[in-house]
């Protein structure tokens, strides 16, 4: 393969990705508005109905996983596409709190393949001498639909119907779509596997890391679900939609620096960093409340900043960690593994913030667990760090 990174292939699975997370972020801050206002739902119902996206998502990624090592990953990744798609107008039709569930776990679930399909197709086009590197590049896709997306969906939300939202989220999942369409893909030189086993759905020797993964990725899914009503409840509600600007800027600035920084085999020292950020934004987003009103906004928006950086330096890295775990044609399970990892913190950030707030009365309590969580995370890191070094020489 040429060592050439920029190329057609990689352009569209990048901007595939782009407008698969567009619709993703654009609509994540609206669900706690639409199901209070749609369903009267409070805290922990919200949290339970948004939870149900992510399980799904976590339990299809493994099988999606053993379809890409098995099938043709172009297809696949078309397919679960589509039907994400597809779903973002049945929303429109939902007249009932139960339907409205039934759509949320298909929904996760075709999220779920379509991000590991990407993920996937990814590694396939990119030199495996500059593969921190492109990934970092790659990320770069979900960076600026995060920077876009929620301003969009809050703005929307302001101006327009819930049922043109879900209308032009469709069409917005159908652009991505066309995308993937334009990918070409190399032939790969192994017979696959049919049978399904445990080797064949996860990588044994990726546990460690998906621990690792999980545990610090609980505050990262309270706060991408839940942000806009944290900001609300603490007199910075003006600011909710530009916490994922400022934290889009750190995650732009990071990954590709990330990501160069990963193929030198400084991998274990970027994961480091990450971990101490994420704490740094757990406990400051924990304490916000008990500063001065003047002064929340500043912090607000610099911890977004600073969640930008250590989450975009992470991403690169736990990703290249998964990749190196394997060789290429169990890359689809690989790339389940991280995607799995990194579903499940956010799901049990989301679970976890609506009960928490019903409990505490507020969504604070729930940034204090995640700076214990990441605590724990950077310790059982620090235990294996030389097998990490091992593993990128």
């Amino acid at each position: 393969m040429s060592e050439r990174l920029l190329n057609r292939n990689f352009f569209f699975v990048a901007a595939g990705n782009f407008f698969l997370f567009l619709s993703f972020y654009a609509l994540m801050p609206l669900l706690p508005f639409y199901l209070t206002q749609e369903y009267s739902a409070d805290g922990t119902v919200v949290g339970l109905v948004l939870s149900c996206y992510m399980v799904s998502c976590i339990l299809i990624r493994p099988y999606c996983g053993y379809l890409l090592d098995t099938m043709n990953r172009r297809t696949v990744y078309i397919l679960a596409y589509l039907i994400f798609s597809a779903v973002f107008s049945a929303y429109a039709l939902c007249a009932t709190l139960w339907f409205f569930i039934i759509l949320r776990i298909v929904h996760g679930a075709s999220f779920g393949c379509a991000t590991v399909s990407g993920g996937s197709l990814v590694t396939q086009v990119i030199p495996r001498s500059r593969l921190g590197e492109g990934i970092g590049y790659y990320g770069l896709a979900n960076t600026i639909s995060m920077c876009i997306g929620p301003l969009l969906g809050l703005y929307a939300n302001n101006h327009l119907s819930f049922t043109i939202i879900f209308l032009l989220l469709t069409a917005t999942g159908l652009i991505g779509t066309g995308m993937t369409l334009m990918v070409t893909i190399p032939p790969r030189n192994h017979t696959p596997v049919k049978k399904i086993t445990a080797e064949s759905l996860f990588i044994k020797s990726g546990v460690v890391y998906s621990v690792i993964q999980i545990l610090a990725y609980v505050t990262y899914g309270a706060t991408t679900t839940y942000i806009a009503v944290f900001a609300d409840q603490n007199l910075v509600g003006g600011l909710g939609g530009w916490y994922f600007t400022c934290m889009a800027i750190g995650l732009a600035l990071s990954r590709p620096f990330a990501g160069k920084k990963v193929d030198t085999g400084n991998i274990a020292s970027l994961v480091i960093c990450g971990l101490a950020l994420a704490i740094t934004v757990s406990i400051s987003l924990f304490s916000l409340h008990l500063f001065p009103h003047y002064l929340r906004p500043g912090i607000f928006l610099t911890t977004a900043f600073i969640q930008g950086g250590g989450y975009g330096v992470m991403h690169p890295a736990f990703n290249t960690i998964f990749v190196r775990l394997t060789d290429e044609k169990h890359r689809g399970a690989a790339t389940s593994m991280f995607f799995t990892s990194n579903d499940l913190g956010i799901g049990i950030g989301v679970l976890a913030g609506g009960i928490i707030s019903q409990l505490f009365d507020g969504y604070f309590a729930i940034f204090g667990i995640g700076a214990i969580l990441c605590l724990l995370s950077l310790a059982i890191f620090l235990y294996k760090r030389d097998s990490v070094v091992r593993l990128m020489n």
